[in-house]
């Protein structure tokens, strides 16, 4: 079992086994009335689970990157 660590946008720690890990993609900032509504972050979901995923800090790229490290490729 792999695990990695995140960082959700309240800047907890999540560990995510990454052969559970669903999905993974980046949500752009979400403006509303002229102002940020909501920030740019990552959304990750586990296979386990149906509730949308984790908001997360880290952004697709990192987590291409943890996951390879994790793997020793």
């Amino acid at each position: 079992m792999k695990i990695i660590k995140l960082t959700s946008v309240d800047k907890s720690s999540i560990y995510i086994n990454v052969e559970h890990i669903g999905h993974f993609y980046e949500v752009k900032p979400k403006m509303e009335y002229g102002r940020l509504k909501e920030e740019k972050h990552t959304r990750i979901g586990v296979i386990t689970h149906n509730n949308g995923g984790f908001k997360i800090t880290e952004s697709v790229e990192k987590i291409l990157k943890l996951i390879s490290e994790s793997r020793g490729i």
